[in-house]
């Protein structure tokens, strides 16, 4: 009995191991292998990779008390981490725009909790060689969707990511626009002729903040983020005089799947494109990275999303398998404890005298 109990349980640690390794390591090998090819042609010099990290939304310190805010924060960090490492080893982007929602406690939190979240989303998007990182807040970071937006932390941002409004790469020009706060970077004369791309939390062509956009930018293409879903927009101009764009159609596409967007750039469609969240935790199944090439001179571009794989069922069989470890243990230990207690031997009563058998 004890070595088919013995065998049993060898055989149950293997069949955890293994599915631990799948879930841990081998799913992130595999998942690439259903990404739609995204790579620069290799006589188009011109062509520049764009990654946008969209709603991170690390789990803070007040949502969970500990010692299962440690666990979760672990689990959820590892997880963007892992994804993360896996699409900047196969795409390898030029560029990467973190699309705001970086923390989900940054506007509520003291300083020192904001600047730790920083230094966990420093370790978690941890890049191994030169590339440049655009930096947006979302509402989440800074307040204003339904809180107040806090001051403090707005300077605290640009305190900690600290760079300029207007960030241009090559002949590109990336347009931070603070939908929250409602500011708009100046164009430069230097930027005339560069190619625009406006970057934002919130989606600006729905805002009446778009149409001072379009005044003052003109830009080629918009990517905001916020609504956790993957879809894009796409307005069509009524009219185009170089200063003034006037939107009088909006065609709004989900965009899932392993498919390529081709995007052209003419002077009928203006397109917005959304990018998914990258975290498990924001309930929706559809989750992963936006990525985008500029090719031949900044005339086409094509854009997908690098899906991760889903974590919620894992997990669910991770607390499968502790609660049916934790009832064979509380069984097996019961059975040998009840094994163990003395029992009163039955008396022969063809042993006993007559008497005492009467």
């Amino acid at each position: 009995m004890y070595l088919r109990r013995s065998t049993a349980l060898k055989y149950l640690i293997a069949a955890i191991v293994g599915a631990a390794l799948y879930c841990e390591w081998f799913i992130y090998i595999v998942q690439p292998r259903y990404w739609q090819g995204l790579e620069c042609r290799s006589y188009d010099a011109t062509c520049t990779k764009i990654l946008f990290i969209a709603d991170p939304q690390i789990q803070g310190e007040l949502a969970v008390p500990p010692p299962l805010s440690y666990l979760f924060n672990w689990d959820s960090d590892r997880y963007l981490k892992s994804t993360f490492s896996v699409v900047l080893r196969q795409f390898k982007p030029d560029v990467l725009v973190y699309l705001g929602d970086l923390m989900d406690e940054g506007s509520i939190s003291t300083m020192s909790q904001f600047h730790g979240y920083a230094k966990r989303l420093s370790n978690i998007f941890d890049i191994n060689y030169p590339v440049v990182q655009i930096w947006l807040p979302g509402d989440n970071d800074i307040g204003g969707e339904n809180e107040p937006i806090m001051r403090d932390k707005v300077i605290e941002f640009d305190n900690v990511f600290h760079q300029p409004s207007v960030i241009t790469f090559r002949n590109i020009s990336f347009y931070k626009v603070n939908g929250i706060t409602h500011t708009v970077p100046k164009k430069g004369d230097a930027e005339e002729n560069n190619f625009k791309i406006v970057v934002s939390h919130y989606p600006i062509t729905t805002m009446l903040l778009g149409r001072k956009v379009n005044d003052e930018i003109h830009p080629n293409i918009y990517f905001c983020a916020h609504d956790h879903e993957s879809k894009y927009v796409k307005n069509t101009k009524e009219s185009w005089y170089g200063i003034h764009v006037q939107h009088t159609h909006k065609d709004t596409q989900p965009f899932e799947g392993d498919k390529i967007l081709e995007i052209p750039f003419d002077k009928e469609n203006l397109y917005e494109i959304y990018v998914p969240t990258c975290s498990y935790r924001m309930g929706t199944s559809k989750i992963g990275f936006g990525a985008a090439i500029l090719e031949n001179n900044n005339e086409r571009m094509r854009y997908t999303v690098f899906w991760s794989p889903t974590r919620f069922p894992y997990l669910f069989f991770y607390l499968t398998v502790l609660v049916f470890l934790t009832m064979y243990c509380l069984i097996f230990c019961a059975g040998r404890l009840f094994h163990r207690i003395p029992h009163k031997k039955p008396i022969n009563s063809d042993k006993l005298p007559l008497l005492d058998r009467i």
